[in-house]
Order: structure tokens, then C-alpha cells, then sequence
């Protein structure tokens, strides 16, 4: 048996995939689930409780879902037999998780007070960029949901700066913001990526010593 300097590419990518469904299933549910629970305390004095409510419920439905997507695709190991369809509905599922906050705030913007709608961007803010600790080994699955979340609103805010003027601000700084998570999420992403290969290489070491010894 030859020891193999590098990991191979397919079983780098089964592995950041393992990686990120073990490590991403359940803290994307708790981050949006006090997300959910902190829209519906803001939220509820100003739109009907009952549509706050059935929002509430079908964004849940949708979290469960994808967690369940994430089980069952570790329990089949179908990260590692059917990687990129595996793949594509993660990105899938994160793009319109990402939506759903941006939908959202364009939905409210015009129908609760200012300082709310900044508060609740606020909140938008800090759930994508606590995200990326847990769902940024796989890059693109990271930028989905960060520009899926923050993208629209920014537009929405420039393209609408004559209801507000405050909001060509604030979408200067989301476009900045974006660029600026593009940026860090890509060394962190590299730096994953590392530590699961230096992880292969010393088991691989650790096995072809013992192939020796034996």
C-alpha cells in the first residue's frame, strides 16, 4: 500500500459535506428558530397575528425539512454515492432560507415603524453572520444563504430611496457587507478545507503504519 500525499478531490467534497450536515442540522434550526421567535415578539403589535403566525409555521416546516434532508442524506451516506445532488439541494434549501428574512423585511418595511425595520435587519444581520461558523466549509452553500438574505434588501433599499433616504445608506453598506463576507467566508472556508485534509493525511499515515507493522 502506497501512501497517498494528498486527499482525493471527490472525497474532500463527501467530507465537507459530512461535515457541514453533521455540524450545520441542528444549529441552523435553534438560530432560526430564535430568529423566528424574536420576528413574531417584534412584529405582532403591527401586522395580523394570524399571518405572522402562519409565516412562523411554514418557515418551521421548512427548517424541519431541510434537517430532515440532512438525516437521512448521513444515515444513507448519500454524500458519499450521490455527492452533488446532496450538493444542490443544500444550496437549494439555503438560497430560500436566505429569501424567506429578505421577503420578509421587504414585506414589513413599509408597514412597521423605522426603528423596527432597522432592528429586524439588525437580527437578519447577526443570524447570517453567525451562520457562517457552522456552514461556510461549503462555500457556496454559505454564499446562498448570506445573498439570498441580504442581497434583495439591498436593492429594495436603493431602488426605493425616495420613501426613505436613509435606505441608499443602507444599502451601500449591505452590498459592502456582502463583499465583505465574500472575502471572509473564503479564508474560512480555505482554512476548513485544510484542517479535513490534514485530517485524512494523518489517518492515512495512521493506517499505512499499521498495514506496516502487521
Amino acid at each position: 500500500m502506497i501512501y497517498q500525499r494528498h486527499i482525493p478531490r471527490e472525497e474532500l467534497f463527501s467530507a465537507q459535506l459530512e461535515m457541514l450536515m453533521q455540524n450545520g442540522r441542528l444549529a441552523t434550526v435553534i438560530a432560526h428558530l430564535i430568529g423566528v421567535v424574536a420576528t413574531v415578539a417584534m412584529f405582532w403589535p403591527f401586522l395580523e397575528l394570524a399571518t405572522i403566525l402562519l409565516w412562523a409555521a411554514a418557515f418551521l416546516i421548512l427548517l424541519l425539512l431541510r434537517s430532515l434532508q440532512m438525516s437521512n442524506a448521513l444515515m444513507e451516506h448519500r454524500y458519499r454515492t450521490r455527492p452533488k445532488r446532496v450538493y444542490w439541494q443544500l444550496v437549494t434549501g439555503a438560497a430560500l432560507t436566505g429569501l424567506v428574512w429578505s421577503c420578509v423585511y421587504i414585506f414589513a418595511a413599509t408597514r412597521v415603524p423605522v426603528t423596527l425595520q432597522y432592528a429586524f435587519l439588525m437580527l437578519i444581520v447577526v443570524i447570517v453572520a453567525f451562520s457562517m461558523g457552522f456552514s461556510v466549509v461549503v462555500r457556496e452553500y454559505y454564499a446562498a444563504y448570506a445573498f439570498g438574505a441580504l442581497w434583495p434588501i439591498a436593492w429594495w433599499s436603493l431602488v426605493h430611496y425616495w420613501e426613505q433616504r436613509s435606505t441608499v445608506l443602507i444599502g451601500f453598506v449591505l452590498l459592502a457587507f456582502c463583499a465583505l463576507l465574500l472575502v471572509v467566508s473564503d479564508r474560512v472556508y480555505r482554512s476548513f478545507r485544510n484542517m479535513i485534509a490534514l485530517n485524512w493525511e494523518r489517518e492515512a499515515i495512521a493506517q499505512e503504519l499499521g498495514d506496516l507493522t502487521g
